[in-house]
């Protein structure tokens, strides 16, 4: 805003809009007017390409609140659905309903290979093609535990005994072996976060939305960038998000459970809602 409050052209023009002269720019791009003036033109065109771009639209919840769903067109064309994750100053973190590997060939992988797709993997040319976002990557556990409340959890205190249910944010609706509700008040607790385990693998036992349960060749979780900070023994674990309403964990090496989960970052000005 200061490089235009600089520009001597639109200073012109703001003076114009003062002196009470109409000027009629709103049905036009810079490049579908005809100018006496380089000058103005070039004017024109970087007030043009300043204009924050709108392509996140609000369909349900309140505007930039977590769990509020958006349908964007992260830059190819393709209107998807996103969940609000995390919510800064200037930026939000939206992630999308789905994975992206679902119905693809590879469904799971590694750790190690979701934390290369969006650069040197399969997802390369999702993050070239998503232009309008700042940046696509997998979500940080962190956010996921700030946005269910449990904000006194803490990914770098935590070995994989801190793993917990999104509803209750404790070991207490779930049963230490594998994870199954043993009461109604688990899976009720579950309800309102079902966004963020919508769409796993036979997910509807366990409080998701009974529509979005996928079928068994279909991921059960999805991978978080973040690997369990404080190791008990010598496995290397990472975070994911599971089929059980969970913040839980696996191994790196474990290629048949987790997918990939996009969480873009764009700016708040690119949200917007339909009066």
């Amino acid at each position: 805003m200061k490089k235009i409050m600089k520009n001597p052209i639109f200073m012109f023009i703001l003076g114009l809009l003062v002196s009470g002269v109409t000027v009629y720019a709103t049905s036009y791009v810079a490049d579908q007017i005809s100018y006496k003036s380089t000058t103005v033109k070039l004017a024109l065109d970087d007030l043009y390409t300043k204009i924050p771009k709108k392509f996140c639209e609000l369909k349900s919840g309140d505007s930039l609140q977590i769990g509020s769903k958006y349908e964007c067109d992260p830059g190819d064309g393709t209107k998807r659905n996103f969940y609000v994750l995390a919510v800064d100053t200037n930026k939000v973190k939206l992630i999308m309903e789905h994975n992206i590997t679902e119905g693809s060939n590879t469904t799971t992988m590694t750790w190690m290979n979701a934390m290369k797709y969006f650069d040197t993997g399969a997802g390369a040319s999702t993050k070239t093609s998503w232009k309008n976002v700042i940046d696509v990557d997998l979500p940080m556990a962190q956010d996921i535990a700030n946005a269910v409340g449990n904000t006194s959890w803490k990914v770098e205190d935590n070995n994989y005994d801190g793993w917990f249910c999104l509803g209750l944010k404790d070991h207490s609706s779930c049963s230490a072996g594998n994870y199954s509700y043993t009461t109604d008040a688990g899976k009720e607790a579950v309800v309102p976060y079902q966004w963020l385990f919508n769409y796993t693998r036979n997910c509807s036992s366990f409080g998701c939305d009974p529509e979005t349960s996928l079928g068994t060749a279909e991921a059960a979780a999805y991978w978080t960038r973040d690997i369990v900070a404080q190791q008990k023994d010598s496995t290397g674990y990472a975070w994911h998000v599971a089929l059980r309403g969970n913040l839980g964990y696996d191994a790196f090496s474990v290629a048949n459970v987790s997918g990939i989960r996009p969480v873009i970052t764009v700016l708040k000005s690119n949200l917007y809602k339909v009066s």
